[in-house]
């Protein structure tokens, strides 16, 4: 339960009034406390003497305080807007301090007003006052050296506030002043590369950099000016925003912190729109965007807050480091009216500002440049974008395709630059969708917040608008008053008090194949938090202090009294990960993350603990700045950094400081009074009672005498492991100090052109700072290389554990699995230790942990005393033994893990609930797992050292590799080659890889991975033998007892189960207990014929090719698809270089050989498109020749036989504008055959070995033809007679050409035969191949898939099992290139034969059947999409004629009927193709229907050729087409009533009712297209149906719209006469206007069924053929 406790002194009794609310800041005088709550609300006590006081609530309106100090008798305060005020601490009005930035000037002229900095926090001494804006940057007031500018002249008032401009490109974690001296607390800069390329690069001169200046903004590459977001409803790129999601209401619920911001324990913001722990959201948005805390007019900040991020994110975000920023801030226009309306409802306009930069590098400059081009990813104040950037890690989580478009968009303009903006942006729906899918319940939906309550989620932010949280309180979120200190962590991430999920947390567990309780969590989720946790531990422990002012005490902690007007670092304590900085009068601590106190300044009063005689630090002092003649005698200060030792050697896990005095909070909840309780004591460090005997502090604040601390319950299995985190990390810290960071600095000695891959240390790796003699034949890279990972995996280990122990101190979940990080984010931590055992077993394996050099044993000398009291003595009696055993150090830790989760697990004294001790059970089953591995790990590479320093250096040099483990030695465990010479010399070793076979000085090596392993039964002539299968090779061994030979099969199945599967983590992978017969592997063949030299890369079973695969030659021969028993056999692809190109192969293999269907695309560019066999074309196909604009171009399909042109094909060459249609033989015309061009000339006749001999028939498109004999080219070439349309005929003797002129020598005979249009001879079509000879390949190849063969009866059950099995195999290969989840859609099942053949039954036929037909995978779909292609290929193009519409149509009837005979196959019910069966239907609304096989095949048929078929259709009537539009365009200019009646329409049917055609010719005279409009619409679809039947049946329609027309107006009693329907009808017709009419009808003619030629369809169709016919022979002027 948590409880707060206000006290005055080191006394607890002298209790203080504090406020209801939860207190998150307290600043002090004498006899005033100013308290600042949770909610935002401020508070200030009076007290005299010894009284309680008084407590008084300060009215602000709406103002939200996030921060205070005391100040010259006034109180300073920070708001959420980032507002400072001002108010008298006896009384008065609140009045703006305002923070501005001084007036500035471009080189332009063109100046720029002031603007207002954003400031996050505030602190206070005697003479000075000092913001940190939402920019990191301080900003300071007053007087004397505390102010840190560049100049000793301070003795003057800085009455303005004034930028202290040292720590520009610096990120300021905190600030603190005493009373005239100031401390900051700063992230430190990384490892400087120097890159000239860089350094090179002028940068703008930012301080004469006006924004409102258009040469400025050019020079700057600055494009944008946002003077009004209002005015922007789009993103810079042109990305539209959706400003719904930030009206000012949304804006309040999801942006505004204040007064929400407050966690589970009580926390709340430090200043406007920070975090709970007093960082801003800003401090993270602000890297790159300047504009990214704009606030409303109200106040409310548009920054997103903390809250909406996960604690893994905020620490990526918070813990970023930044080398250098530059000197962006974000300020605000002031006006003086402004400044004197208070801020409260003015608009603020963001933008761009800077002065002079310091930059500390060439890195900091190009990253100053980035952040400039920032506002190109800045889309509106209303958005409110928060932007984050980092360097180094890949932190997005969310980014939507708006956001890779602003990337692409901005690469383009901005390089380098703009990558890492657009991959910082945020939009604030896409923090919501996090945070929402963050909970681990669903109760709340993706991207909502509004629903949320505290139950669902501790940081809802509506959830403490309201009420007073009644959470936990942490000591993180109190601090001191007037410095605000706190400690790194909270201000680096706050994690989320509830269960984890996707961003580090446990999901609900499930049980692994091994048996193993797993987390369902994906491996790039735990990948990517492992990297944001290690690298939030990095910045944890990458901190320094700096502290300037004055100095007469020590209070600087430099090592001396000298004042600094300008920044010191405090070298002592860099990189020693401390977190928070509090300031009494005259004296410093510092909190590091590992519980250590460090106290500098003055001790007069004990406040720094007990003294001696002249004070030391207790660290190494670096300061350069020693002046012994100031030192003095000086017993009261302590000038250097001094460890303050606790009672017990206690731990610290808050700090406070009044003026003379500290607080300290220890681990386990203890509260400490470090100072003299009275003048005439001693400095002690006293436990103070607070509360009861069982109270537990786990925070304090504190300012001058006032103290007010808050206690929570912790859980005692909480407060053992943060006591052995934090003496494990301390012990890591100094291991890193004093040994791995000065072994990875030589390392650039040794070998200064070998880069590392380290991440945070990018020098060269190392000389042998660490290396043995064992190994010394071993790569000296490997070596080197493994050496270099492992010390920067300790590093990793140490800030995986910097992070967990700052999780620790921040968390205050109910759940005590919740606030453990290796329970709760046991994946990701497990992860770090699996790498670190890997590398420690790596570096054992080659004696990577022996100290043999010179420089190494230096280290270590020197670190023998520094870790004298934290290793024992026995570990550390040589060198090489203390280094191996801080090495080894993690490794053992990982064994504690797994003591202290069984602990939790038999832990009788507390009680967990179901799911929390499953949670605990999951973790500590995989410690245990991990914990086993490591030791048995750990043993193979002892094992495997000592082997290797008994082995000979070519072998050492040849096969030892840090990742290589000894598994088994012949020397050890015999065995040898079966029938080995008597005299030989064989032995073997197996390592984890390999197995080597050694005799006598020479060594080979076989890889495991594609090593097969079977015992040999025993026999007479083998006994305990093991026979190996390898890809060209086999190996028969034999062991002397079968106990040999169980151990040696044993090894080599473990061998190779390690080789296929790898070990993963630290081994961690779950492997079936035999050996895969299937593998994936890599092998060169060097024996093989066919194979030979060859890489073949791919799935192998038992030592031969098996699967998919890759074969590469040397030549540049590459084979990709499926092989059996070591051929290719399945869907591949072939490519084989000629000097002309590649010819590729592609398709189904069969033993090697190209087998069905399949694509050759050769050398030249042809490409063959068919079936093939034995890799050559073979059956149906179509190949393509040259390019459309080559004299060569040209398209064959047709048949073929063994790669030549062999049966009925059809030849189009597309240049000459010749079709040839007819029989090939060996790739020759040979046979019937026609020929169409494109000049209209058709000929027929007989091919020999492609020449036109004999006779034949030409015809020609003035329908003028020959008969005779023909030549090459379709010449005249002998004997003949030329026929005219006129019925002139001239016979005799015929040479040439038709178009080049012909030579005659004959008679012509006048008037022979009687004129005829048509002029078509007798012999037309008596040279062409009839219909049912074409084609025939592509019908038996679906004959074949079905297994029907010519002459063999095939029952139907058997016809359908095959075409089952087909259809399967097809599915798997159409599976296996699409994700499609039912390709088959049914037709793979076998339907239930009836017997008898009913309505029911066909229409479920039909139902199938348009199935199939539209299924490539179908056999039947498959021959109608081929025979399609063929009609298209042979009907369709520029060369169509009207003189094949003969052929077009014989082939449809022929496909009809082939196709029809291929369906009674599969449903042998249906009737024969000379029957009719008249099918009932069973409803009433059904029509009955005739089953014919133009009935079940034309519906899916006719679409298809429809296209070609009505081109001919077209070509052929376009002469009495042209006649019938003539006359129907002039008629239908025509009003309605001269029409019909010129059509004979009677007056009935159109005349109004009652009136005369006199007195409507005024009304109706004009009017057209006015009458039987709906049959007009109805005939007009004429066209777009495609089978006869589909078009008599809108015929049909058409006369019935007509009939209801006329039944509407006449009455139902009508009868029709066809005296009055012709007409009607005949109006229809001509009102229709479908222009190609006789076309259709010639259509339906062709094809309609015979019995549907008669009765009432019959006769309106006949009607309908009557009306064209008149209207084509109507005279013209009949209609004037």
């Amino acid at each position: 339960m948590v409880a707060t406790y206000g006290w005055r002194g080191g006394d607890p009794r002298n209790m203080l009034i504090v406020p209801t609310e939860t207190v998150i800041r307290v600043a002090a005088s004498q006899e005033t406390t100013v308290f600042v709550t949770a909610g935002g609300r401020l508070y200030i006590g009076q007290y005299n003497g010894q009284e309680r006081g008084s407590l008084k609530q300060i009215e602000l309106g709406s103002r939200c305080v996030r921060d205070a100090t005391v100040y010259r008798g006034q109180v300073v305060f920070v708001t959420d807007a980032g507002e400072v005020f001002t108010r008298d601490l006896k009384g008065g009005d609140v009045r703006p301090l305002p923070v501005l930035e001084p007036k500035k000037t471009c080189t332009h002229g063109q100046e720029e007003k002031g603007r207002k900095v954003r400031v996050r926090a505030v602190a206070a001494g005697y003479d000075h006052i000092l913001f940190l804006s939402a920019q990191d940057e301080i900003w300071v007031q007053g007087r004397g050296p505390a102010l840190g500018l560049f100049t000793n002249k301070t003795e003057n008032e800085i009455t303005n506030p004034a930028r202290v401009d040292f720590f520009k490109g610096r990120r300021v974690m905190q600030i603190e002043a005493g009373a005239y001296f100031t401390v900051a607390l700063v992230e430190a800069l990384p490892p400087v590369h120097h890159d000239p390329a860089a350094e090179s690069d002028t940068l703008p001169d930012f301080d004469s950099y006006v924004r409102s200046c258009e040469q400025c903004r050019r020079e700057t590459g600055d494009r944008v000016l946002f003077e009004d977001a209002d005015e922007f409803d789009k993103c810079p790129l042109g990305l539209a925003v959706r400003k719904e999601y930030f009206t000012p209401d949304r804006r309040s619920d999801l942006l505004s912190p204040a007064p929400s911001s407050v966690n589970m324990d009580g926390r709340s913001s430090r200043n406007s729109v920070f975090h709970e722990d007093g960082e801003s959201s800003d401090y993270v948005a602000d890297e790159l965007d300047p504009t990214s805390g704009e606030v409303s007019c109200d106040g409310t900040s548009l920054n997103t807050p903390v809250e909406l991020r996960t604690g893994i994110e905020l620490k990526d975000m918070a813990r970023t480091h930044r080398q250098s920023v530059g000197s962006d801030f974000e300020v605000v226009e002031c006006t003086d009216d402004e400044t004197e309306m208070g801020g409260e409802t003015r608009r603020r306009k963001s933008s761009l500002a800077g002065s002079s930069s310091l930059f500390l590098n060439a890195d900091a400059a190009r990253q100053f440049i980035s952040r400039q081009l920032s506002w190109m990813t800045t889309t509106s104040v209303e958005q409110g974008e928060c932007i984050m950037e980092n360097e180094k890690i890949n932190n997005k989580y969310h980014i939507d395709s708006a956001t890779e478009l602003i990337k692409e968009n901005v690469a383009s303009a901005a390089n380098s630059a703009a990558s890492l903006v657009a991959t910082g942006v945020r939009t604030v729906s896409d923090k919501v969708g996090q945070l929402s899918r963050h909970f681990s319940s669903s109760e709340c939906a993706d991207g909502e917040l509004h629903d949320l309550t505290p139950d669902s989620d501790p940081f809802s932010l509506d959830a403490f608008y309201a009420k007073t949280p009644k959470t936990k309180m942490s000591k993180s979120d109190s601090y001191e008053c007037n410095s605000l200190p706190r400690r790194l962590s909270d201000e680096l991430c706050r994690k989320k008090t509830h269960m984890r999920t996707a961003s580090g947390g446990l999901s609900f567990p499930k049980v692994g194949k091994d048996g193993v309780l797993t987390l369902e969590k994906r491996p790039e989720q735990v990948a990517k938090n492992t990297v944001l946790i290690i690298d939030g531990g990095r910045h944890i422990l990458n901190t320094e202090v700096w502290a300037w002012g004055s100095a007469n005490k020590g209070q600087l902690g430099l090592g001396d009294l000298s004042h600094r007007s300008t920044p010191t670092s405090v070298v002592t304590l860099n990189h020693m990960g401390v977190t928070k900085l509090v300031c009494g009068s005259h004296h410093t601590a510092a909190l590091t993350i590992d519980g250590q106190v460090f106290v500098w300044g003055d001790n007069s009063a004990g406040q720094g603990g007990p003294s001696t005689p002249i004070e030391k630090s207790s660290l190494p002092n670096k300061s350069a700045n020693k002046s012994p003649s100031k030192l003095g005698n000086v017993s009261s200060s302590i000038v250097s950094p001094r460890r303050l030792e606790l009672p017990d050697g206690g731990l610290v896990r808050d700090l406070a400081s009044g003026d003379n005095y500290l607080i300290v909070v220890s681990i386990d909840g203890l509260t400490y009074y470090v100072g003299k309780l009275r003048e005439e004591e001693k400095a002690t460090v006293k436990q103070i009672a607070v509360g009861d005997a069982t109270t537990r502090c786990r925070s304090v604040l504190c300012q001058c005498d006032s103290v007010v601390c808050t206690s929570d319950e912790m859980h005692p299995q909480v407060i053992t492991f943060l006591k052995t985190e934090t003496e494990y990390l301390s012990l890591l810290k100094c291991v890193n100090q004093h040994v791995v960071k000065p072994f990875l600095s030589t390392c650039v000695l040794g070998n200064n052109s070998k880069s590392s891959s380290s991440i945070s240390h990018k020098d060269a790796c190392a000389s042998s700072s660490v290396g043995g003699s064992g190994a010394s034949a071993v790569d000296n890279s490997q070596v080197l290389q493994t050496k270099q990972e492992l010390l920067e995996a300790y590093l990793d280990v140490t800030h995986a554990v910097a992070s967990s122990l700052s999780d620790m101190l921040d968390d205050q979940a109910a759940d005590v699995t919740a606030v453990i990080p290796i329970i709760r984010q046991v994946e990701e931590h497990k992860s770090i230790y699996q790498k670190y055992v890997n590398l420690v077993c790596d570096a054992i394996a080659i004696s990577g942990l022996t100290v043999s050099s010179k420089e190494a044993n230096i280290v270590m000398e020197k670190c023998q005393s520094v870790l004298a009291n934290l290793i024992p003595e026995d570990k550390r009696k040589t060198n090489t033994e203390l280094f191996a055993y801080l090495i080894l150090r993690p490794l053992h830790h990982i064994h504690e893990y797994v003591e202290f989760l069984l602990s939790m697990k038999n832990d009788a004294d507390n009680y967990y609930s179901p799911f929390t001790l499953d949670k605990i059970k999951i973790a500590h089953s995989h410690w245990k797992q991990l914990s086993n591995i490591a030791q048995k790990n750990q043993a193979e590479a002892e094992v495997t050292k000592a082997y290797w320093e008994t082995c000979s250096p070519k072998m050492v040099e040849a096969l030892a590799n840090p990742s290589r483990r000894l598994l088994r030695d012949s020397r050890t465990s015999p065995i040898n080659v079966h029938n080995a010479g008597r005299f030989s010399s064989h032995s073997f070793v197996l390592l984890t890889d390999v197995l080597v076979h050694i005799q006598y000085s020479n060594f080979t090596t076989y890889n495991l991975n594609i090593m097969w392993v079977e015992p040999v039964p025993n026999s007479s002539s083998i006994q305990n033998g093991i026979f190996i299968t390898l890809p060209e090779d086999y190996l028969t061994l034999a062991c002397p007892t079968s106990s040999d030979k169980s151990q040696w099969m044993y090894a080599l199945q473990e061998g190779i189960k390690r080789s296929v599967y790898g070990t993963g983590e630290a081994g961690l992978v779950v492997m079936p207990r035999t050996p895969p017969l299937v593998r994936n592997a890599s092998y060169t063949f060097t024996k093989s014929t066919q194979y030979k030299d060859a890489t073949y890369n791919g799935q192998w079973f038992f030592g031969k090719l098996h699967g998919e695969g890759i074969m590469t030659w040397p030549d540049g021969r590459q084979y990709e698809g499926q092989f059996r028993q070591n051929v290719y056999h399945g869907p591949g692809q072939l490519e084989v270089p000629s000097p002309g190109g590649v010819t590729v192969y592609e398709g189904t293999w069969k033993n090697g050989k190209l087998e069905g269907k399949g694509i050759i695309r050769y050398a030249n560019k042809d490409v063959y498109i068919g079936y093939l066999h034995e890799s050559q074309p073979h059956g149906h196909g179509e190949i393509k020749k040259g390019r459309f604009s080559s004299q060569a171009a040209s398209i064959y399909t047709g048949e073929w036989s063994c790669g030549v042109k062999q049966g009925y094909g059809v030849l189009d060459e597309i240049v000459k504008g010749e079709k040839y249609m007819g029989m090939w033989q060996n790739n020759n015309r040979h046979g019937p055959g026609m020929v169409v061009t494109m000049n209209g000339v058709y000929y027929e006749g007989n091919f020999y070995q492609n020449k036109l001999t004999g006779y034949g028939l030409m015809m020609f498109e003035d329908k003028t033809y020959y008969e005779g004999e023909l030549g090459i080219g379709g010449s005249f070439a002998g004997k003949g007679s030329l026929h005219y349309p006129s019925g002139d005929t001239i016979e005799g003797t015929f040479t040439g050409n038709w178009e080049d002129g012909i030579k005659i020598n004959g008679m012509l005979q006048k008037g022979v035969g009687s004129p005829d249009d048509e002029n078509i001879p007798k012999s037309f079509g008596k040279f062409s191949v009839s219909a049912d000879q074409k084609w025939m390949a592509i019908v038996r190849q679906c004959k074949d898939q079905l297994g029907i063969s010519t002459g063999i009866e095939v029952s139907t059950a058997k016809v359908w099992e095959i075409l089952a099995t087909r259809l399967e195999t097809e599915k798997q290969a159409a599976l296996r290139h699409s994700a499609q989840l039912d390709v088959l859609d049914g037709i793979d099942r076998i339907p239930e034969r009836k017997g008898e053949l009913t309505y029911r039954y066909f229409m479920e036929i039909h139902f199938y059947l348009g199935k199939a037909f539209g299924s490539r995978l179908h056999p039947l779909g498959q021959l109608l999409q081929l025979l399609v292609d063929a009609f298209r290929a042979t009907y369709g193009g520029v060369v169509a004629h009207p003189r094949l519409l003969p052929y077009a149509v014989q082939e449809v009837r022929s496909f009809t009927s082939r196709l029809y005979q291929l369906v009674r196959v599969l449903f042998p019910d249906l009737p024969r193709e000379d029957e009719n069966v008249l099918l009932e239907p069973d409803m009433e609304d059904q029509e009955e229907i005739v089953v014919t096989p133009a009935f079940v095949i034309h519906p899916w048929l006719l679409p298809h050729v429809y296209s070609p078929l009505s081109t001919l259709y077209v070509l052929h009537h376009q002469p009495k087409d042209e006649e019938y539009w003539r006359r129907l365009l002039k008629w239908n200019k025509q009003p309605d009533t001269a029409l019909m009646t010129f059509l004979g329409v009677d007056v009935k049917f159109w005349l109004p009712e009652g009136a005369t055609i006199m007195e409507c010719s005024r009304t109706l005279g004009m009017v057209k297209d006015q009458h039987f409009t709906e049959a007009i619409e109805t005939l007009q679809m004429l066209s777009t149906s495609f089978s006869p039947r589909d078009k008599l049946k809108l015929i049909h329609r058409t006369f019935q719209q007509v009939s209801k027309a006329v039944m509407n107006k006449l009455g139902n009693d009508y009868l029709w006469s066809m005296d009055d329907l012709f007409p009607v009808f005949q109006y229809v017709v001509v009102r229709s206007r479908i222009q190609h009419l006789g076309a259709e009808i010639q259509l339906v003619d062709d094809l309609l069924d015979p019995h549907m030629q008669h009765g009432e369809l019959g006769i309106m169709f006949t009607t309908l053929r009557a009306c064209y016919y008149q209207i084509q022979n109507e005279k013209l002027n009949h209609m004037v």
